[in-house]
């Protein structure tokens, strides 16, 4: 039987995106509508972040590297 898991990453070592989503839905829902970062200066809500993130937008990606997930 073949191993069906989507994150399977070699190494053990998680993506970037699966990292910050697991962190995210750890979170109460009340943190989730902090704002977190300014980027271009355009204020960004963690909601906001992990819907583009979520999304695997161009914006999203950025956002990731700038929260210092690699």
């Amino acid at each position: 039987m073949q191993n069906k898991r989507k994150n399977h990453n070699k190494g053990g070592r998680m993506k970037a995106k699966t990292k910050f989503l697991k962190m995210y839905y750890k979170l109460p829902k009340e943190a989730r509508t902090e704002l977190v970062i300014d980027y271009s200066f355009s204020p960004k809500t963690l909601w906001v972040v992990a819907e583009e993130i979520r999304h695997n937008t161009e914006l999203g990606k950025k956002l990731l590297i700038s929260l210092g997930y690699k």
